[in-house]
Formats: C-alpha cells, structure tokens, sequence
C-alpha cells in the first residue's frame, strides 16, 4: 500500500521519449513491491511527453516540469522533491523487471538498511532480442570497479542522505552516472546484487552512440573526476591513463567513422601517447597504417 513516505523514490528524467515512455512507467507501476513514489522530470520536452505521462492515473506517480536543462538538471530536481528512504533511477527508454524494487529491498534489509548504494544486474534489448551480457563480480575495491565497468542509473539504488551530500554534477554530461557513483564509492559502502532486474534498450538514439563523438565529453567528465579532491588521489596515474586512452580511441573511431582521417590519426597517436600498453594498441597501429580501412 502506497505511503506518505515510501520506501523507494524512482525519478525518471525525460526528453521527448512519449513514443516509448509509457513502457517505462508502466515497468515501475507493475512491480511487486509496492512501496514506492515515481516522479517523472520532464525536461523541457517539445512532444506530448506531459499528455502521456497525466493519462496515466496512478496516485504514486508525479509530474514534474522543467525547462531543458539536461538529465543531471532533471534528476537532481527529482531527488529534490523525492520522499523515499532510498532512491532509484531510471531513463525513459530503459525498464524494470517486475522483481526489481522487490530485490533491491530483500537485500537492503539483510545489511540491515545501510547508508550505502546498491546496484543490481542488467539485460540489453535490441532489436527485439533481450540478452545477457558478461558482468564481473565486484572482486575489486569499489573505486575501481566503478571506473571499469560503467553501471547504467536503471541498476542503482542509493540512501536518500547520500544524495544529499553528493548529486549528479551538472557540469558533466555523458558520465555524469560514473562520477556520481565513483564519488559515493569513495565514501560509502557498495552491494552488489547478481540478479538481473533491469533492461537496457539499445537504440540508434541512446546518448552512448559513436556517431555521436560520445567520448569527447566522456574524456572532459572523466578528467573533472580525476581533478576532485576526494576522489582523483584515490586512482592511479596508470589507471587515469588507461582511461585516458580509451577516451581518445573512441573519439578516432568516431572521426573514422566521420572519415576525417587527419583527426581520426591524431587521437589514435593521442590514445597511444597515453597507454602504449592497452590491449587495443595493434589495433591503433592497424588504424594509423590503414585509416580507409579504419571503420
């Protein structure tokens, strides 16, 4: 039964996603567990997004309008007006299993309700097929697995004094989740939950897209990451490089893509600057000695 206070806040940030947002609320709507508030942010949408979203008659659900300000803007306005004890996210064209608020709460309640974050794991939807990728165990400190392995925000659930001391920087896009998760990381516990609760939909128009230069504002995040106090002296010089590295390699494949070879040669001789020793290094070479060949 639907609380005052509830146990769980989901805060949905979303952009003209109204051709498939109504799958995403219903996913929350139909969970199992029922303790929870949904608030929908609607960040300055220029489609029906606000008609979808006030069709849909459910006391647990609100409407939130914004003008665009990008999804940081748009969740942190969430957390904001949230009531809920933990807090949970998701994007408008991700979803939830039916299980997942359940999970998250069975597991929250065995450690005892802790000032910690908590993330579960993911299917990928792709053209009507719904897979499961390889997802390592969190046998490294927290920090790292973090920074290896990007955790999308439909996964994690977090204690609402958390995000009041740490939120979504507004001054970063594309990797605004890992630094956010990466800072809690640094300060409080992390659960990992082996269960598969969530789907990732993989499409043309996710923000992840190489056509799109993603890793240019990836790199940017990444280095205002590596500048926070708290956070940039616990990762390493060979870490930072490594990622460093990756960022470049991805920005070459997206001018190779683009087929400007002249600027897909320098961030490959950037990437390699970086980490000589990545496990994409033959490739790179392969990229420079043949750039038509490149995408």
């Amino acid at each position: 039964m639907y609380m005052s206070k509830p146990f769980f806040s989901i805060i949905i940030p979303a952009f003209n996603r109204a051709y498939i947002l109504t799958q995403t609320i219903e996913s929350v709507l139909l969970q199992t567990f029922n303790d929870f508030e949904l608030i929908v942010v609607d960040d300055g949408s220029t489609d029906n997004t606000k008609e979808v979203v006030q069709n849909i008659l459910d006391s647990r659900l609100t409407y939130i309008y914004q003008h665009n300000a990008e999804r940081s803007v748009a969740r942190n306005n969430g957390i904001r007006n949230s009531k809920g004890k933990y807090i949970c996210f998701l994007d408008s064209d991700d979803w939830y299993e039916n299980n997942h608020l359940q999970t998250l709460f069975d597991r929250i309640k065995t450690t005892n309700f802790p000032e910690a974050l908590f993330f579960t794991h993911y299917y990928i939807f792709h053209h009507d097929n719904k897979s499961v990728p390889e997802i390592p165990l969190m046998n490294i400190s927290p920090i790292k697995y973090m920074l290896k392995n990007p955790v999308i925000p439909a996964r994690v659930c977090v204690h609402h004094t958390i995000l009041e001391k740490f939120k979504f920087r507004e001054d970063i896009v594309i990797v605004e989740d890992q630094v956010l998760w990466t800072t809690i990381a640094a300060h409080y516990p992390v659960f990992q939950i082996p269960e598969f609760t969530v789907v990732y939909h993989l499409h043309e128009d996710n923000s992840i897209n190489i056509k799109k230069n993603c890793f240019r504002p990836r790199l940017e995040g990444m280095n205002l990451l590596f500048d926070q106090t708290d956070v940039g002296p616990l990762i390493s010089k060979k870490e930072k490089n490594e990622i460093i590295s990756n960022c470049y390699y991805g920005i070459a494949k997206h001018y190779a893509f683009k087929k400007d070879y002249l600027k897909m040669c320098l961030n490959v001789f950037l990437s390699l600057v970086s980490d000589v020793k990545s496990p994409q290094t033959k490739s790179k070479f392969y990229m420079l000695l043949y750039p038509s060949k490149s995408y």
